[in-house]
């Protein structure tokens, strides 16, 4: 198996320490054929974007940079899910019109309603360090991403079961109706096999990303292609490995 994209990685317009230019050439430089740039919408507490417009500023600047490296740079978001209704940060007017769209739980959002941070998000501060109260959210935090799913063109779950407790079973099955991948994220350390488990069940795609915050880890994918291939997990489920998966999917902004 040759994963040849990264679909996931963050630059200095959130909180990443690399260019769009620096993440690209390392990405080219590992081989791959793609690269995905995917700030943080801008509810996330001290990571966000500033503003919507740094899409269209990173689009611009991608053409670029796709004829001098002549690597796929697709410009998406790593939209939040800002409430357990589905509804993400990043409009649908311009979720429709990017490249990619990457939608996970983070914890430190801005809810679109005030009552959500009081019996959501900061309960959720507290599952971090007692395994009853996370597996009591467990079924809300579920309910915010697969509706998530439903409602919006997202293209793949960032690191689910990573930051706020998931029912993976539930979202795979979710994910295999809207043909949505569950990311295995080689950037953070977490149970990644229950994951791929989970999606070999309900037959879900799968999409191996380095959710690199520095040029130096784009493209650092094995952990996770190793996982699959020891899992026998198979390859046309994998968003990495189709060729097709670039071409007519995704629209420039």
């Amino acid at each position: 198996m040759r994963l040849w994209a990264d679909f996931h990685t963050h630059t200095v317009k959130s909180d990443g320490r690399g260019t769009i230019r620096e993440n690209v050439q390392a990405a080219a430089k590992s081989g791959l054929k793609a690269v995905g740039i995917t700030d943080h919408g801008p509810r996330g507490i001290g990571i966000g974007v500033e503003n919507l417009s740094v899409y269209r500023e990173s689009a611009a600047e991608a053409g670029k940079l796709e004829e001098e490296f002549q690597i796929r740079v697709l410009i998406g978001a790593e939209a939040n899910v800002t409430g357990t209704d589905g509804k993400l940060d990043i409009p649908p007017e311009l979720a429709g019109r990017l490249d990619l769209l990457v939608a996970g739980l983070h914890p430190f959002v801005l809810p679109d309603r005030g009552s959500e941070a009081l019996t959501w998000l900061l309960p959720n501060q507290f599952a971090r360090v007692s395994r009853f109260a996370r597996e009591r959210l467990r079924s809300g935090n579920t309910k915010a991403q697969a509706e998530a799913v439903r409602k919006n063109p997202v293209d793949i779950v960032s690191h689910p079961n990573l930051m706020l407790a998931v029912d993976l079973d539930e979202l795979a099955r979710v994910c295999a109706r809207y043909g949505t991948a569950m990311e295995i994220n080689t950037g953070h350390k977490y149970d990644k096999e229950e994951i791929v488990t989970a999606a070999l069940r309900h037959g879900t795609p799968i999409s191996v990303n380095s959710d690199a915050h520095t040029p130096s880890g784009v493209g650092r994918l094995g952990e996770g292609e190793a996982l699959l291939e020891r899992l026998n997990f198979p390859m046309e489920q994998v968003f990495n490995t189709r060729s097709d998966f670039p071409a007519g999917k995704f629209r420039r902004v």
